[in-house]
């Protein structure tokens, strides 16, 4: 798989329409990539490159077969720190797909442990790493070989089952040490599980025992968004799913955090492209 299969287009947008997409990229990355989210769940193989990941405030200095998961709506970025080659695998997985399948553990127990890179032993990694290779191999053929679609699924989801196993029974392999300011961490949890929640900028800064202009420096800097986007943008996530669950958007608005329809309407507007009244249940 090389560049050109639209991986630019799936980053800027946001969301995936088929149930996954894999990429094998090698290239030089010369320019900086920003922080940005996705409607979708992303493993990253890293096979070769000086790469840092920067996901939700933690940072780690990442290794040959290292694997990366990053859940639906995570804001992260890369950062490729020379021009040798960066060479990696990516799979992007439909939130639909893995639920259907009962394949979320892996994604789960990074959140649970709060750590986002796992570095098995050789033998795992290998073993893994031939799982997508093979899957590859089909993808590149599918078009023009019997039941070749069919095949290249069954190959990712035969991965996507051995992957979540090792995650599942190795603990010691999300351990990779992350670079983290605690209190951004601490500040990044309090939004997430308080969305619904007065979230001014003095009240997070009081309840944190700091002054408002340095919390506001640190976040900046730890997660590259300010607490005031970071805040608007996951309430837009939330009240998304709420409205896609059912839930009218009027009633999300309220729950979400917003104080008045016509400012979350803009927001949501600004965000996704669309109305509240435009998402599809």
């Amino acid at each position: 798989m090389k560049k050109t299969d639209n991986i630019t287009e799936y980053e800027q947008r946001g969301y995936l329409d088929s149930d996954f997409k894999y990429f094998h990229i090698s290239d030089k990355v010369t320019s900086d990539i920003d922080f940005h989210y996705h409607d979708f769940y992303k493993i990253i193989l890293i096979l070769k490159g000086n790469v840092r990941y920067l996901i939700e405030g933690r940072e780690y200095e990442l290794l040959p077969f290292d694997f990366v998961l990053v859940n639906r709506f995570d804001i992260h970025k890369p950062v490729v720190e020379s021009k040798d080659d960066y060479d990696r695998i990516i799979l992007y997985l439909k939130p639909e797909f893995l639920e259907k399948l009962g394949l979320l553990d892996a994604f789960m127990k990074a959140k649970e442990l709060e750590s986002y890179v796992v570095r098995f032993n050789s033998g795992t990694s290998a073993h893994i790493y031939d799982m997508l290779l093979k899957a590859e191999e089909d993808i590149k053929i599918k078009d023009t070989e019997y039941a070749g679609e069919l095949t290249a699924k069954i190959d990712v989801i035969t991965t996507l089952i051995e992957f979540n196993k090792a995650c599942i029974s190795e603990d010691f392999g999300f351990r990779p040490e992350a670079r983290f300011n605690r209190k951004v961490i601490e500040i990044i949890e309090y939004i997430n599980e308080n969305l619904q929640k007065d979230l001014s900028i003095d009240s997070i800064a009081d309840k944190f025992y700091l002054s408002k202009y340095h919390m506001m420096r640190i976040f900046k800097s730890e997660t590259g968004y300010s607490v005031h986007r970071y805040i608007s943008e996951k309430r837009i996530l939330l009240a998304r799913n709420l409205i896609m669950s059912g839930v009218p958007s009027t009633t999300a608005c309220l729950e979400c955090g917003f104080k008045d329809y016509s400012s979350f309407s803009r927001a949501f507007k600004n965000q996704l492209g669309i109305l509240p009244s435009e998402v599809k249940i």
